[in-house]
């Protein structure tokens, strides 16, 4: 049995309705590929909490976490198993300090699909881009 790894990521909407995608740095496991910015979940905390502590470290940002963009995403790769649960955030500050990512990109729904996603997050992504952003409240 693979290890099993959980973690979770935000779907950023601006006022736009655009959605933030961040592309992982080269030097990293899954390097090049676009993500949803979040990390692992810590014994402890919840989905939610170890989302907010997430961003704090990798952006220096606080966010408002919103509801569960849909179901957990299951995706095996070969280092392990990944469990990726993404909920729908707000940013409540804007210094966009990167430590894993090289890249950050505001994407209207429809573009979605054009990026190269990683395997767990390419489903949260479908879902993404065929949701009715207007209806999700914080």
């Amino acid at each position: 049995m693979s290890k099993q790894i959980y973690v979770v990521g935000a779907t950023i909407l601006n006022e736009k309705y655009q959605v933030l995608a961040s592309k992982r740095a080269d030097d990293r496991i899954l390097g090049t590929l676009w993500e949803f910015p979040g990390g692992k979940i810590e014994p402890g905390e919840t989905p939610e909490q170890a989302l907010t502590r997430e961003l704090r470290e990798e952006f220096n940002d606080q966010i408002t976490v919103g509801p569960a963009v849909g179901p957990t995403s299951v995706y095996e790769y070969d280092f392990g198993t990944v469990h990726l649960t993404v909920f729908y955030a707000h940013l409540e500050s804007h210094h966009f300090d990167l430590v894993a990512h090289s890249e950050l990109r505001w994407c209207d729904q429809a573009k979605l699909g054009e990026l190269t996603w990683a395997g767990a997050d390419a489903p949260i992504a479908k879902l993404v881009s065929q949701a009715n952003l207007k209806e999700i409240s914080f």
